[in-house]
């Protein structure tokens, strides 16, 4: 039952004589008109977000009234897969335990996978879905609050304009940004599993023959010592653009960003060699170094482990500025581009010491 004002004072939520009284009593009856709980406006209240309450009503679709075990049944599934999967989701926290009727589909959709990937499967699909969501959800709000609330904020605005602001906003954007999703997540499907087949056939191990490179920006410890805040977030920003972009031809594939390093994928050593010397001689770039590496790997939860991998990444710490470390293997395979010995280098983790080439990039 939708508490009263009169609830909320009871419970020590309100004090008329407070200095902030009629700002808090104008946020107070926002969340009373959304339909906010007690124990929802009392958690708000405590962690100092009640003027997030209408925006969570508006994204949500309505308040909670289902338990996460509840809204799993509805789906079939058990309380235990429905705990498990809810935490999974990263969505176990204090909070977000209750459900609305349209999470049902969250659940519901994993019924599916369930039913055709078994168990594990399901929670490490459940596992790489939420971190991609939460990454791009964390992406979406940083800019808002960079470019819309910040400068409301400086302005003057106080927690109901702010509040009003973000209901606003989600209202306008969430219904576009599902739907363009979507359709975006369709296009993926479609070049991933491209990707795939130019790597080869499947594996019931989901192996794969591809050649890993890992490119790092030379000093960036230093460096950000001596940039502002801004400088430094614009430096990412175009090293994360450079990065991806490189990475354009059908069988590659930016795996990951690790603040200063990149990880890439490409299923010949040529297409490999294109991305770094790319990246090396990019103008708007600080120095870096490139180590690359080829053979079997493992892909799983959108990520590539083994060997090569390893020995890429060793490639790349002991790589000089500008520099491209290429292994014996991904050398073999190269057809273009002028590689030349460099020599055998002592790396950490393996017991011999390993054949090096160098690719010029001015030639390569």
């Amino acid at each position: 039952m939708t508490p009263t004002f009169e609830d909320l004072v009871a419970e020590g939520l309100y004090d008329a004589d407070a200095p902030d009284a009629a700002l808090r009593r104008a946020l107070l009856e926002r969340a009373l008109a959304v339909g906010a709980g007690l124990d929802e406006i009392r958690h708000a209240s405590e962690e100092g977000w009640l003027h997030v309450v209408p925006t969570r009503v508006a994204i949500l679709g309505g308040p909670p009234t289902l338990t996460v075990e509840e809204a799993g049944a509805r789906a079939g599934l058990t309380p235990e897969f429905a705990t498990r999967l809810w935490h999974t989701l990263r969505l176990d926290q204090r909070g977000y335990r209750m459900c609305v009727e349209e999470d049902v589909a969250i659940f519901e959709l994993y019924a599916g996978v369930l039913s055709m990937f078994g168990e594990e499967e399901t929670f490490q699909i459940a596992g790489v879905q939420a971190a991609a969501v939460s990454m791009m959800a964390d992406a979406e709000v940083a800019q808002v609050r960079a470019l819309l609330e910040a400068p409301q904020r400086g302005d003057g605005a106080d927690n109901v304009a702010v509040g009003d602001m973000w209901v606003e906003f989600v209202r306008d954007f969430l219904a576009v940004v599902e739907r363009g999703v979507a359709r975006l997540h369709r296009h993926q499907i479609l070049a991933t599993g491209r990707r795939y087949t130019l790597w080869g056939a499947p594996t019931e191990e989901s192996t794969a023959e591809v050649v890993v490179g890992f490119a790092d920006l030379v000093g960036f410890t230093a460096l950000g010592q001596t940039l502002e805040p801004r400088q430094i977030d614009a430096l990412l920003r175009t090293f994360e653009a450079r990065a991806a972009g490189t990475a354009t031809s059908a069988g590659t594939r930016l795996v990951k960003l690790i603040g200063d390093e990149a990880m890439f994928v490409a299923g010949t050593a040529d297409d490999a060699l294109a991305i770094a010397v790319a990246l090396v001689q990019d103008p708007d770039l600080p120095a870096l170094r490139v180590g690359i590496a080829a053979g079997q790997v493992v892909t799983r939860g959108g990520d590539v482990f083994g060997a090569p991998v390893n020995l890429a990444a060793r490639l790349v710490a002991t790589a000089q500025p500008g520099e491209i470390l290429v292994d014996p293997v991904a050398a073999s395979l190269a057809t273009t581009g002028r590689l030349e010995p460099r020599g055998a280098r002592e790396l950490p983790g393996f017991a011999e010491p390993v054949e090096t080439f160098g690719v010029n990039p001015s030639e390569g």
